[in-house]
């Protein structure tokens, strides 16, 4: 699953934070740069008075976001690495955090494009009681949406004639018994 993303956000803690603090106060107007993000997120968090660019602050982390409460974040520490988890309190200092491409980030989206085919024979018997088939294979789809069956050179659909759950397939109804023999296919991603 893809995290929410938005353009331009960057945002400043306020106050000192320990290694180990999972709540982080912003202002209200930062506060309303993120409501509009829904779901967790990961932000880079980092010393601007010394660094400009945060891969060049040693101490630089990147943080998830699971939950914004009013004007409060509550974070996960050290959520992708290279970097632990540490104090951002340095007297005089200035510390962001910024929503922003991370490695995390370009794994998901790579894990989410879209899928090579398949075409794969339906396992199981029809014989007119039978209504749990298999995707011959054991191989799930990466997306349950994609997934066109035919039986007997005839169109099922997901939802009205069948429902999928991982690579098992429940008709509704039996498939008749005088279809045995058709064949029973399922193409998806």
């Amino acid at each position: 699953m893809l995290d929410p993303v938005a353009n331009l956000v960057k945002i400043s803690p306020i106050g000192s934070y320990g290694a180990s603090d999972t709540s982080v106060t912003i202002s209200s107007a930062d506060a309303s740069k993120l409501s509009v993000l829904s779901g967790a997120y990961n932000v880079t968090w980092w010393n601007t008075t010394d660094f400009p660019d945060p891969s060049d602050d040693p101490y630089a982390e990147i943080v998830r976001v699971t939950n914004l409460s009013g004007t409060t974040l509550t974070i996960t520490r050290a959520a992708e690495g290279p970097n632990a988890a540490s104090a951002k309190n340095l007297a005089g200092k200035t510390y962001k955090m910024i929503l922003g491409i991370t490695a995390e980030m370009i794994i998901n989206i790579g894990n989410n494009l879209q899928q090579p085919w398949k075409l794969v024979n339906v396992d199981g018997t029809i014989d007119g009681v039978n209504t749990v088939f298999t995707l011959h294979g054991g191989i799930a789809p990466f997306d349950s949406n994609s997934v066109q069956i035919t039986l007997g050179r005839q169109p099922q659909i997901q939802g009205i004639d069948y429902e999928i759950s991982g690579t098992t397939i429940t008709y509704v109804t039996p498939p008749p018994a005088a279809l045995a023999g058709q064949p029973h296919i399922a193409n998806y991603q």
